[in-house]
């Protein structure tokens, strides 16, 4: 079995539609990541996908509801200890 190279491959891409094309690296990308992209990074640079993105997000606006909040003085003390 002959298989294409990545030249051949490229010059079928691009011979797509702009709509195809892009439909295709949507498919490719979802494939490819199996939806865990990575969207954001943690302050100590933890990668996080979407996923764990929104988890984070959910969890910090529990805390504001709930006044579990610092003010900008004590983070700025927090963050001199570092």
């Amino acid at each position: 079995m002959k298989h294409a190279s990545l030249d051949n491959i490229y010059d079928d891409i691009m011979l797509l539609s702009d709509t195809d094309r892009n439909k295709l690296y949507d498919r490719m990308k979802m494939e490819f990541y199996n939806n865990s992209e990575i969207v954001a990074y943690a302050s100590n640079g933890e990668p996080l996908t979407i996923e764990k993105y929104r988890e984070r997000v959910r969890i910090g606006v529990e805390q504001c509801m709930r006044g579990e909040v610092i003010t900008d003085d004590e983070l700025a003390k927090e963050i001199e200890t570092w």
